[in-house]
């Protein structure tokens, strides 16, 4: 609650700074007098308002956010950050297209900025337009290839593609430059187990579990060691811990907005029809509704 009071409070002081300088009344006269606003002014105040604007975005209340910055960027159209600021608040509202215009606005006035091409990239990947995306996450990776969130996207990507070999390249590159990035790791068993690589998918699971002790390399782990090794016990326990976690990766829907492939679906939802999965299965039904 004093946070909620705080952002008020700053929300009210932003809007109170634009109107000291924008009009100020004139002892003299009964009309109020319009000085000419100081361009340092603005951009101060327009900094302050994208600031509690992201507050804003933390507290999940996006379309207030979305107005501030508006009239953030109308005192202060070239500050990059607003437009990304902008872009992430329509994002999280679901409003890709909107968001996609604002990154590009950003773009324009930070051409070399490699960190806007790979959210662009994965803005279009929230659209479904891998093509779009594999485009606008090269454009980054040509500006800073050693960027190891830049490949694990144009892994990304390269799965929407259906292009397995190319999407385990990228994520070797990115797990390469950052040996503990563990969703790139967990990622390239994800696509080890759909070119029928299992003992290599399952070393990469393990990798990436070691790192951290996420549900989707656990539940995906337990599946490939139960199809592979025939290892019930440990799968059984695996699959529990990984359901209790996140029981959303029970839907076939949520695997494939992870990017799991055909296979390792096929695979999941013949695992959870097993006698001592169905306890399991059900409770994770229960929680995901």
């Amino acid at each position: 609650m004093k946070k909620q009071i705080l952002i008020i409070y700053q929300l009210i002081l932003c809007l109170s700074f634009l109107e000291s300088f924008l009009i100020t009344k004139s002892s003299n006269s009964f009309f109020p007098k319009i000085n000419e606003p100081n361009k340092e002014e603005l951009k101060s105040t327009s900094i302050q308002i994208g600031k509690t604007a992201m507050q804003l975005i933390q507290f999940g209340q996006n379309d207030e956010a979305v107005k501030l910055l508006k009239l953030a960027i109308k005192l202060n159209p070239e500050e990059k950050t607003l437009w990304t600021s902008l872009a992430e608040a329509q994002i999280r509202s679901n409003k890709n297209d909107q968001a996609l215009s604002s990154l590009s606005q950003a773009i324009k006035l930070k051409p070399n900025e490699q960190s806007l091409y790979f959210r662009q990239g994965s803005v279009y990947m929230n659209l479904n337009k891998p093509k779009e995306a594999k485009a606008s996450i090269s454009k980054g990776l040509s500006i800073d290839n050693k960027n190891e969130k830049g490949y694990f996207y144009l892994g990304n990507a390269e799965i929407m593609l259906n292009n397995y070999k190319s999407a385990l390249i990228a994520f070797q590159k990115s797990s390469k430059i950052n040996t503990k990035f563990w969703q790139s790791i967990n990622n390239e068993g994800l696509v080890l187990y759909e070119l029928n690589k299992s003992k290599e998918a399952i070393i990469k699971f393990k990798s990436a579990l070691e790192i951290s002790n996420n549900a989707e390399p656990m539940l995906a782990l337990a599946i490939a060691l139960y199809f592979s090794d025939n290892k019930s016990i440990e799968s059984f326990n695996l699959a529990t811990n990984a359901l209790k976690n996140n029981p959303q990766y029970i839907s076939k829907n949520y695997q494939a907005k992870q990017l799991w492939g055909k296979k390792l679906q096929n695979s999941a939802q013949l695992f959870f029809k097993i006698k001592e999965m169905k306890k399991v299965v059900k409770e994770a039904k229960e929680k995901s509704q």
